[in-house]
């Protein structure tokens, strides 16, 4: 994959301080050769303004701006994307990379003033299905065909298409045959080495660790694991969520909590867990096409895994052997479920090495990171490039 150098500016409405994919993706292109800047949004104001990670420049850009405030934060949305716009275009970018379809407004416009160069819209899910869009009534089908309509646009502008869900893969070849390329969101079987089981406890361990989005799923966890002292849950990340999480599992003794964490601090989480739990809600759209960040972690961890029902992942999860998928919200399924796996330690273990073999074999962040980098090898760089196509 030999080629010339570009200069890639991403851009995500996050703070990028633990967001695995726009870390490992930035340092993959880096370790290609490239030159990597992440305009982030530090809607909190609490992150560094400007620092360099494993090559990777990051700034900060942006207003404050509550999560999870849905289309009413759409003005603060506004000003990132014009001061993305301009620092994109101050920095002269070959390429810019879009973290999901709330940015590819910044691509757009970055295009219209260096059409030259090129945009890579990254779809991490189906931004149609977001808490940020409304989903009931009459404002629900025009937000949603508005956002259509802007991902139809966003699509035909870009030079590639990447996409996170196997799940979601068909719809983008249909609308962009061609451009599409699939990055999982895999891990990286260096770090996620599995451990021999020391626990002091006794006890069968759950662990979520993961952004906290879904109170419902969470809450039933909690509930389980407080009838059985035999079980213990370890409930880790941030999240909208966050808050409620701590108010639920206060009084539980058997419930650990815990913040945000780095994605480097995440595989010691999981030494002594004995399944990963990934429920979710099936009813939401983005949950029936995803591969949970979490269910990778667990296979590379050698971890059987919890999932929803009637989804992509629990189609991929009851072919491969290496979990159990239950009814979402279903609190006596997920019982029967967990104490299903404590009972058979034997089965939940051969589970666990199952779903390594297919890590190690095919699913890990290596062989990602090559599908990323050969797609970028066809990019030249803008100034090589003769007009654009935006």
């Amino acid at each position: 994959m030999s080629r010339l150098s570009l200069n890639i500016v991403m851009v995500v409405t996050n703070d990028a301080v633990s967001d695995p994919r726009v870390t490992k993706e930035a340092r993959a292109l880096v370790g290609g050769g490239n030159r990597v800047t992440v305009l982030a949004w530090d809607r909190t104001g609490e992150a560094c303004g400007q620092e360099e990670r494993d090559g990777v420049t990051y700034e900060r850009l942006g207003p404050r701006a509550p999560y999870g405030s849905g289309w009413r934060a759409l003005p603060r949305f506004m000003e990132f994307w014009r001061l993305a716009t301009r620092r994109a275009l101050e920095l002269a970018a070959d390429v810019v990379h879009c973290h999901d379809l709330d940015t590819a407004v910044v691509g757009l416009r970055f295009l219209q003033g260096r059409p030259q160069a090129h945009m890579v819209l990254d779809h991490h899910e189906l931004y149609r299905h977001t808490k940020m869009v409304p989903q009931r009534g009459i404002v629900g089908v025009v937000a949603r065909f508005l956002v259509d309509a802007l991902d139809r646009r966003a699509v035909r502008s870009a030079s590639v298409v990447v996409v996170a869900n196997p799940g979601n893969v068909e719809r983008y070849e249909r609308m962009a045959p061609g451009k599409v390329v699939s990055v999982e969101n895999a891990p990286d079987v260096d770090l996620f080495v599995p451990q021999e089981k020391h626990s002091d406890s006794g006890t069968f361990k759950v662990c979520f660790i993961g952004q906290k989005r879904y109170m419902g799923s969470l809450q039933c966890l909690i509930d389980v694991v407080a009838r059985h002292p035999e079980m213990s849950a370890l409930i880790a990340g941030g999240g909208v969520c966050a808050d409620e999480v701590e108010r639920a599992a206060a009084d539980i003794s058997n419930v650990q909590t815990m913040g945000r964490v780095s994605y480097e601090e995440i595989p010691g989480l999981y030494a002594g867990c004995d399944v990963v739990y990934a429920m979710y809600d099936s009813r939401v759209g983005n949950i029936r096409t995803a591969f949970p960040v979490k269910a990778f972690e667990g296979m590379a961890y050698g971890i059987p895994v919890l999932v929803d029902a009637g989804t992509w992942i629990a189609d991929f999860v009851e072919a491969e052997r290496i979990g159990l998928a239950v009814r979402s919200l279903d609190e006596r399924a997920i019982e029967s479920a967990l104490c299903r796996l404590a009972e058979n330690p034997a089965q939940a273990r051969a589970m666990g090495e199952r779903g390594r073999k297919i890590i190690m074999e095919r699913l890990n962040w290596q062989a990602a990171a090559f599908k990323l980098l050969a797609a970028y090898a066809d990019i030249p760089p803008a100034d090589l490039r003769p007009g654009g196509d935006a």
